[in-house]
């Protein structure tokens, strides 16, 4: 009688498991796959959009079309955003918005070769630096120039205006509507709800000011912020007082 053959105490055990959990998360896998590739990322992503904007209804979201879409990002082209009751808008040719946990989303918006980069936390923090071609951001003014800005915001759940904050602005040259030119533009402020600490304002050319002061937001027209400004305005050797008043639409329209 034939005896059964005697299995050696280095063989190695049955690879059945290994091949089950291989098959499982091939399948999981390509379940994932098809899921990235056949979803309509597109509207999903715009309808995210069109509810954002009407959860704010301060502020208005305008686009051309959505592409470049995914589960972890999408691009905006011609992006859009206005003010309740102010005229105007700014305009970004593109906005590229990649999502995650930390920041929830980081955004880099394009104004035609200038661009600045956007991060929004859960917290309510958002904090921006970076380059905006003031001629594509305001839709094709005559305002002409590239304007360097920097900043960071609180803005919790619900409010219009950031709780606190800072803004920095600089230009080593601008363009006026009336041709007019003025280098080395200077502008930090605090922002506390809706005051704002001026901590400078200054200009080198055509006429060297350099002032501090205050400013009142008015959160339902922008362009009726009051302030007013104090220092300095040096004319040739000679230095004098520098004051101004106004409202942000008559420093912008003017």
């Amino acid at each position: 009688m034939r005896r059964p053959p005697v299995r050696s105490r280095h063989a190695k055990p049955s690879s059945l498991p290994g091949r089950i959990l291989a098959r499982f998360f091939l399948v999981a896998f390509g379940f994932l796959l098809g899921a990235a590739l056949f979803t309509p990322w597109g509207k999903i992503w715009a309808h995210a959009l069109t509810s954002l904007d009407e959860s704010h209804p301060m502020f208005g979201l305008r686009w051309d079309s959505i592409d470049r879409d995914g589960p972890l990002g999408f691009r905006i082209n011609g992006f859009k955003i206005t003010v309740a009751d102010t005229p105007g808008s700014l305009a970004f040719r593109h906005a590229y918005v990649s999502v995650g946990f930390s920041p929830l989303a980081h955004v880099r918006l394009d104004t035609g070769g200038a661009q600045c980069e956007l991060e929004l936390h859960r917290n309510g923090v958002f904090a921006f630096e970076g380059d905006l071609n003031l001629t594509s951001l305001l839709g094709g003014a005559d305002f002409k120039g590239d304007l360097r800005v920097a900043g960071n915001f609180f803005l919790p759940g619900g409010a219009t205006l950031p709780q606190k904050g800072w803004l920095d602005l600089r230009s080593q040259q601008l363009l006026l509507p009336d041709g007019k030119a003025i280098e080395d533009l200077a502008f930090t402020a605090e922002i506390h709800d809706r005051n704002l600490d001026v901590r400078d304002f200054s200009i080198r050319q055509p006429l060297t000011i350099k002032a501090t002061g205050a400013g009142l937001v008015d959160p339902a027209n922008f362009y009726h912020t009051t302030f007013a400004l104090k220092g300095d305005m040096t004319i040739g050797q000679r230095s004098i007082p520098y004051e101004l008043k106004g409202t942000l639409g008559d420093a912008v329209l003017r």
